[in-house]
């Protein structure tokens, strides 16, 4: 097994087995910390939205059993494309307590204001002092619940424009909370004297809670007439032919409505409202390197007796794509240029950094972000590498490999999680043709190809949803 090869099995085989348990270790931790609370309520309400909806309801039914608790209703609200993983979950056949709702991601849909209305109907019927509403919440929540005075149809337009810019995930769910009804603590107005547990997953950097899922049950925040004012002109631009001001003035007349009811609801939740997240990328990034850390004396004794290092450098970076290119393309430079000057001594090195990136999609191509931002990488690389050493002794000195993968198991409209791959080997090839699929935003297509899908990670989607994880490995050798 060469490098290559001990990195990606690490990361398919043994990090996927312990992103399941750290799901049941963290659900079961969260209910045993609050089990006398549970324990108050006659009524409990489960509502599990989002990418990893399935395997977060599993696990919390399972610390239920173990702990003899019960529950009335449960909706799961899961991405249509999970259906086929139905029938791994005995737990959810046959089951008159359970709900099972098919929703969409990235887009919204009709399913997407079912979804809503069934948990705004669920809260509606039995929202009394006696009632504990625990919701489970993932990344993916944003599409999945939705209820807006612009029609689905619409709405989905809307989604499918501001996706294609390279805003920031905290930018984007600015403009998906102005314009929904339920978003960033909205969906709380259908609430008056329930307890509400939130146990979330994270996705984003620095685990804002308003932003996770759209905040589905975070503190309402009331918008400024500045700040509203700002998101209509933005808004107006980007959306010239989908929002008229006409369909403005009404989602600002809405907003106002909700916060006047809003306004009055602080107090109670202030005293029955807990938000706790659960995972965040800390914890994929730290399971990944425990994970290496392990297995590396295996490498060490079969493969190569030389030192192998791991070390996590960041694990909340949001860059775009261009800025994350010219961060990884620095940090590989130097790195070459202290081990070329003898400060880094022979040894295999890990880096690890973890956070997101986004992109400005600017056609429709077949791929996802990471993909691309590993071509993208590979292009950078040549053209400042070239022009610095000689490659062929440079290869005769160390390999550098590079890997990106998204938790969630998905990397844009593919079906993989990211990709691992040597840079060296791919210097060889017609660096212009990258430029092409690059330009033609096919980045999956060039890894589809049979000469290079063995460069592919695969992850199940659907396990979890945390952030994007990156990994710089140089093995650096005696000369």
């Amino acid at each position: 097994m060469d490098l290559f090869d001990f990195i990606k099995n690490t990361i398919q085989n043994n990090f996927k087995n312990e992103l399941q348990n750290s799901i049941n270790n963290s659900i079961e931790n969260a209910v045993y910390f609050n089990i006398d609370v549970i324990r108050n309520y006659k009524n409990i309400y489960i509502i599990s939205v989002g990418k990893a909806s399935l395997s977060m309801y599993k696990a919390l039914i399972n610390t239920f059993e173990k702990y003899n608790l019960s529950f009335n209703k449960a909706l799961v609200i899961y991405d249509i494309n999970l259906k086929d993983q139905i029938k791994d979950l005995e737990i959810l056949e046959n089951n008159k307590k359970i709900e099972l709702i098919e929703s969409t991601h990235p887009l919204v849909s009709d399913n997407s204001f079912k979804a809503a209305k069934k948990i705004i109907d669920l809260a509606l019927e039995f929202d009394n002092e006696n009632s504990l509403f625990l919701f489970l919440i993932s990344g993916g929540s944003s599409s999945m619940v939705e209820d807006s005075i612009i029609p689905p149809i619409t709405l989905a337009e809307i989604y499918k424009i501001l996706l294609q810019f390279d805003f920031s995930i905290y930018k984007l769910n600015t403009y998906r909370t102005f314009l929904s009804n339920i978003k960033g603590g909205k969906l709380l107005q259908y609430f008056n004297k329930s307890k509400i547990i939130s146990l979330i997953i994270s996705d984003v950097p620095f685990n804002s809670i308003d932003t996770i899922g759209s905040g589905l049950t975070a503190f309402y925040k009331k918008l400024s007439y500045q700040e509203m004012n700002q998101l209509i002109s933005e808004l107006s631009q980007y959306l010239k032919i989908l929002i008229d001001s006409r369909i403005l003035l009404n989602i600002i007349n809405k907003n106002k409505e909700i916060e006047k009811i809003m306004e009055n609801k602080l107090d109670y939740l202030k005293g029955n409202l807990h938000n706790f997240v659960l995972l965040d990328n800390f914890e994929s990034i730290y399971l990944l390197y425990n994970q290496m850390k392990n297995l590396k004396e295996y490498y060490k004794l079969n493969v190569k007796n030389k030192d192998f290092e791991i070390e996590i450098v960041s694990t909340h970076i949001n860059l775009d794509i261009i800025n994350l290119t010219n961060f990884f393309k620095s940090f590989i430079f130097t790195k070459l240029k202290e081990y070329l000057k003898r400060d880094i001594k022979d040894k295999i090195k890990v880096y690890l950094f973890g956070g997101e990136t986004y992109l400005k999609v600017l056609k429709n191509g077949y791929g996802g972000r990471l993909q691309h931002l590993v071509l993208y990488l590979i292009k950078e690389l040549y053209y400042l590498l070239i022009n610095q050493f000689n490659i062929d002794e440079l290869k005769n000195k160390v390999d550098i490999l590079f890997f990106s993968l998204a938790t969630d198991g998905k990397d844009g409209n593919t079906d993989k999680a990211g990709v691992i791959l040597p840079i060296f080997e791919f210097f060889n090839k017609d660096i212009s043709k990258i430029e092409k699929y690059l330009d033609n935003f096919n980045s999956g297509i060039f890894f589809d190809n049979p000469k290079n899908n063995k460069y592919l990670i695969n992850l199940p989607y659907g396990l979890i949803n945390l952030n994007e994880i990156y990994g710089i490995i140089f093995d650096f050798k005696k000369y």
